[in-house]
């Protein structure tokens, strides 16, 4: 069974099964596996529970144990006191690990799994005991840990279930034959092999002298210490024999310490471990408070009545009710009319908001009311949709209370399948999102505040090859889905609503969330124009340079291999080569962006091999996909902007993420080339020339600071309309404006743009490649100059460590759990807690602006349609004779969205495509 992906069910043979769990050392291989960014929104830690939790479920799922039982050591054992080094130079737990070893215990207790801890002994020896005991009872034990030692356990009644190596999930099933497949040996032959060379992770020393083949030939060759001891003079080399005979005392202590005690004085008491002898209600409350959705539906059945009283739960209400014809539609339209609140949510046969078919609506006029309006099904009878949209259509747009959760995908579709436009009033998924959730979909947020497992959407549609669409899932299962899909909606609102009205957060979600769903709706369906015969002269060229490259590579190298092989690379460069080597993983070297940096210059195939992978990462990105990515009913690339990924409210751009072209290669700047102002004459918006308009915030970020800081060295420079990087070269180099050289101003660059993002000494050695003390020197003259900067960053990392939160001017906070840890995790907070408050606000004001262009654009007339938002830059599309007035609009209500201390400037281009752009 070595080497098996997941946990293969084993065949009990009539026999009940015991698992028996090795609780630190599952804790531990949790601890390690799964990222310490892992916390609640309560910044409570929790990857080693969540870790624990899983694999526990995963084995009692899988196998369906009858019993189960956990084992943890307590204190000392008695190897501590024949051997004083024993384990020794082990590190404490980690702070983050024992901080969550009570969580660990409080889901042991939920699930009333039987925890075993025998003083003087350890859990191995404890598993030993009790396995033998079930074992001569006739169970088979399954034995769940993350340490090999106890693979000397393994017989025909006990077998060992151990996570894999390559990542988190993956499990490796022992019996007999697995065991001697991994080291030749049978189970009852692990403790003398550990004697004869040792175990590092326990300090066991082992015969010094002996290596893993030796122990191996020494052990098939004799059957036990004893007998090898007993024929030293026979063994060779005489490196060994002299090793053996003058250890002998050592060898039969190491065995002594490696060997597992299985006559532990402790009984086993299987009436205890019942599996499924638990209070169901009790987990999912306790789930519920470290936000494990995702475990709920691992659990296994339970045996009792919930009787748990802690935390009473909603219970879903409504039964949902399918609308197929006129007259049910005609009084769902009346009772749409007349109720106070009402909650949408579409289904669809994809998730594209610009692509997919609208399968169905689902509506609730109340928490116990909800119906669903069937539109396309592969083989039901369904509702017409042009009459759905004529009946229901005006009475949703006219109500003042809708109610959804992602709205913007709702409404999207809606719009293009014929409904009006109406107005979301409240989204939970938006503020969820504003309120720091970890988990924003619906049926987290169900499972968090209502105490729902909502059905996942896999039970419907499936998944991988077998996976279907929704219309093909029978409608009496849709209504159900759906159906609570929109009462879950409707609930939440009391729920949400009142600590975004306690954290003063509801003007974020009113005045610049909300507004903005239409804003990027009417963007994402307008789309931009691309011409592919320009990106198929780009591929022509790129193709050319990957191939000239790889030649150069190998003949750098000396021969060829994969460099698309993180294997292969790693081992030419660290292996053949003897460049400096970065972290070694359980596959191989690290070859990183960040190593590869590093090893710029040092060998002529580093640097052909990072432009290498830019290119190809390009091609596969850009040049490869984007034809693939046209709409054949538009002719334009219809990206999606997302609102609730970034944590600093910055939107983000997916399918095709339009915001990551690098404009600082040739290659990058070339592809933006192919995005073009569309003069098709079968696509063209306007009937005239058309151009783009560019209108970029000018240094936002750091306008933002000098109004944060109040530095009035910064503040005076914004507002005189000075160059804010020279002038800030002057004063930290002293010497005037005018003498200012091209390199001082860029010293000073890299420390503006740098010091918003926590740039310390290596940072700005490594921009710039002034030395690390001079460095140092150039950022300690730069606070001394702008004092005002120096105590607002002192300032706000005192603010986040007091409230756990960073926010921007308009109130939008990014939450930093990590903010009071220690190591890299801290230092990447105090890096977010600096920057948020910069970068959140000019979110904020990019959003304002974006919603108050939108306005005036409608007010005006103008034909110029807003196609992307790109960081601080907003493209348009307009009839050429609009150019100026458009630019003027644009330009002014950028600039007069925001009143600071000092002035907000833009710049602005205008050309043919969004390379070849000329200043005004």
């Amino acid at each position: 069974m070595s080497g098996t992906t997941g946990i293969n069910q084993i065949a009990a043979n009539g026999r009940r099964k015991l698992v028996l769990v090795d609780g630190y050392g599952l804790a531990f291989r949790a601890f390690h596996a799964l990222p310490m960014s892992m916390s609640t929104a309560a910044g409570e830690l929790t990857n080693a529970t969540f870790g624990f939790a899983s694999m526990l479920l995963d084995v009692l799922r899988v196998h369906e144990p009858e019993c189960a039982l956990i084992t943890f050591d307590i204190g000392r054992s008695f190897r501590h006191e024949q051997f004083q080094d024993y384990k020794a130079h082990r590190a404490p737990m980690a702070e983050e690990m024992r901080g969550q070893m009570q969580r660990i215990r409080e889901v042991i207790d939920a699930l009333n799994i039987p925890i075993y801890e025998v003083e003087g002994f350890e859990a191995d020896d404890v598993i030993g005991t009790l396995a033998n005991q079930a074992a001569s009872d006739g169970m088979l034990a399954l034995i769940v840990t993350g340490d090999s030692d106890l693979l000397q356990l393994v017989d025909d009644n006990i077998i060992a279930v151990l996570p894999g190596t390559q990542r988190f999930g993956e499990y490796r099933l022992y019996d007999r034959q697995a065991v001697i497949d991994r080291y030749g040996f049978g189970p009852e032959r692990l403790a003398e092999y550990k004697a004869l060379v040792g175990d590092k992770s326990d300090n066991i020393p082992g015969v010094p002298g002996i290596g893993e083949k030796t122990a191996k030939g020494l052990i098939e060759k004799y059957s036990s210490i004893e007998d090898i001891l007993a024929h030293v003079d026979e063994i060779t080399p005489t490196r060994a024999r002299n090793a053996l005979a003058e250890n002998a005392d050592l060898a039969y202590q190491c065995r002594e310490l490696a060997t597992i005690v299985t006559n532990v004085p402790v009984q086993l008491e299987i009436d205890r471990c019942h599996v499924g002898d638990y209070d169901r209600e009790k987990v999912i409350n306790l789930f519920r408070s470290l936000e494990f959705r995702a475990l709920a539906n691992k659990l296994p059945e339970s045996s009792r009545e919930s009787v748990t009283t802690e935390v009473v739960t909603s219970t879903q209400q409504a039964e949902p009710v399918t609308v197929r014809d006129r007259d049910a539609l005609e009084a769902l339209a009346r009772e749409i009319a007349a109720a106070e609140i009402v909650s949408i949510d579409v289904e669809t046969d994809s998730t594209s908001p610009t692509t997919s078919n609208l399968v169905g609506l689902a509506i609730a006029t109340a928490e116990d009311r909800a119906y669903y309006v069937p539109v396309m099904h592969a083989s039901e009878p369904v509702a017409d949709n042009a009459e759905v949209s004529a009946i229901l259509g005006p009475v949703i747009a006219a109500h003042q209370n809708v109610v959804t959760h992602h709205g913007k995908f709702d409404l999207a579709v809606m719009r293009r399948h014929g409904y009006e436009d109406f107005r979301i009033n409240f989204d939970t998924m938006l503020a969820a999102y504003l309120l720091g959730e970890n988990g924003i979909g619906l049926k987290d947020l169900a499972f968090r505040y209502l105490g729902w497992e909502m059905t996942p959407i896999t039970d419907l549609i499936g998944t991988g090859r077998s996976q279907t669409t929704m219309d093909n899932v029978p409608i009496d299962k849709q209504t159900s889905y759906a159906g609570a899909d929109v009462e879950a909606t409707l609930r939440l609102l009391p729920v949400l609503k009142p600590q975004l009205v306690e954290r003063e957060q509801m003007s974020l979600l009113e005045n610049i969330e909300l507004p903005l769903v239409p804003v990027l709706i009417e963007m994402e369906a307008t789309g931009i124009a691309i011409d592919t015969d320009v990106l198929s002269e780009i591929d022509a060229d790129v193709s050319q340079q990957i191939i000239e490259l790889e030649r150069k590579i190998y003949d750098a190298v000396g021969h060829e291999f994969n460099i698309a092989s993180t294997k292969q690379l790693g081992e030419v460069l660290f292996e053949e080569l003897k460049l400096p080597a970065g972290r070694k993983t359980k596959t191989g070297y690290s070859v990183g962006q960040e190593v590869l940096d590093g090893l710029r210059g040092a060998h002529p195939a580093v640097d052909a091999i990072l432009l290498h992978r830019t290119l190809k990462k390009l091609k596969s990105t850009y040049i490869d996909a984007l034809p693939l990515q046209v709409n054949p009913k538009t002719g334009r690339i219809h990206t999606n902007y997302n609102q609730t990924i970034a944590s600093t409210g910055r939107l983000s751009s997916t399918d095709p993420n339009l915001q990551n072209i690098p404009i600082r290669t040739e290659v990058g700047r070339q592809i933006r080339r192919a995005f073009v102002a569309d003069n098709r004459p079968q696509y063209r918006r306007f009937d005239e020339e058309t151009v783009f308009l560019s209108v970029d915030y000018s240094q936002m970020e750091l306008r933002i600071m000098a109004h944060c800081s109040g530095d009035p060295a910064l503040v005076e420079a914004f507002q005189q309309g000075l160059d804010v990087h020279t002038a800030t070269a002057a004063q930290v180099f002293g010497v005037p404006l005018e003498e200012v050289t091209s390199s001082m101003r860029s010293t000073a660059k890299s420390v503006n743009f740098g010091i918003m993002y926590g740039m310390q000494a290596y940072g700005l050695s490594r921009d710039t490649g002034m030395p690390r003390d001079q460095a140092r020197k150039f950022i300690e003259d730069y606070m001394e100059h702008f004092k005002g900067v120096r105590d607002y960053l002192d300032r706000t990392l005192r603010d986040a460590v007091r409230t756990g939160y960073a926010e921007s001017l308009y109130g939008r906070r990014r939450y930093l759990p990590e903010i009071t840890a220690t190591g890299p995790r801290r230092q990447a907070a105090e890096r977010a807690a600096i920057n948020m408050p910069l970068q959140g606000t000019a979110s904020d004001i990019m959003k304002l602006a974006m919603i108050k262009v939108a306005e005036r654009l409608t007010e005006s007339k103008l034909r110029g349609e807003m196609l992307l938002q790109v960081h601080d830059e907003l493209l348009f599309e307009t009839p050429k004779s609009e150019l100026d007035d458009l630019r003027t609009l644009v330009s002014e209500t950028m600039e007069g969205v925001s009143t600071l201390s000092v002035p907000l400037g833009t710049e602005a281009s205008w050309g043919p495509n969004w390379e070849d752009m000329r200043d005004f």
